[in-house]
């Protein structure tokens, strides 16, 4: 018999990254050719069969408005969050220059640290890529969180990215809950 585990998770980064792309790519397996900006929040539901933990897990999935303009709106919406997506634009070395900035809004709203997954989207892009992905990988290393390549536009490695979180948070509700029992 497989765990049930119920998840609220966040996308996080700059506006325009792909967080609204990835979210509907996953969610719905579709790509849309004519996003409107996201305004304050919006979210998705998707189940998910996490094989490699034995377990079945719905998320929600809250994106975030990226704008500076949204920040006091976007702090509401980071109560319960278990995990989060920080994306980049892999074409735009600001919005990787900026995920410290997201980690610490994430870290401060939440009020503790979460599982949090570094995605390079874009990467369809590789003609006008500035960011490589051993830079990706380096930062996600030094941060203590994993690292994904995913392009919403053809959804490469897409769910793989949302999977690994479901498994950092698996593994992170096992560990709080482990070490409740053993006190």
């Amino acid at each position: 018999m497989s765990a049930e585990y119920r998840f609220k998770i966040v996308m996080l980064g700059d506006g325009a990254v792909g967080k609204t792309a990835l979210t509907t790519r996953f969610t719905q397996d579709h790509f849309e050719t004519d996003y409107k900006r996201t305004i304050g929040s919006d979210f998705a539901v998707k189940r998910l069969e996490v094989e490699e933990r034995n377990a079945n897990v719905t998320l929600q999935v809250w994106d975030l408005a990226g704008q500076k303009r949204f920040e006091i709106v976007r702090q509401s919406f980071y109560r319960g969050a278990r995990g989060g997506l920080l994306v980049y634009d892999v074409t735009r070395r600001r919005t990787f220059m900026n995920l410290e900035t997201w980690k610490k809004e994430a870290y401060e709203n939440v009020g503790k640290e979460i599982p949090l997954v570094i995605v390079a989207n874009k990467v369809d892009l590789e003609d006008s890529r500035v960011v490589t992905t051993e830079e990706g990988k380096t930062y996600a290393e030094g941060q203590g969180f994993l690292y994904a390549e995913s392009s919403a536009l053809t959804g490469k490695n897409v769910e793989e990215a949302y999977k690994k979180l479901c498994m950092a948070m698996i593994d992170t509700s096992k560990e709080q809950k482990d070490s409740k029992t053993m006190i």
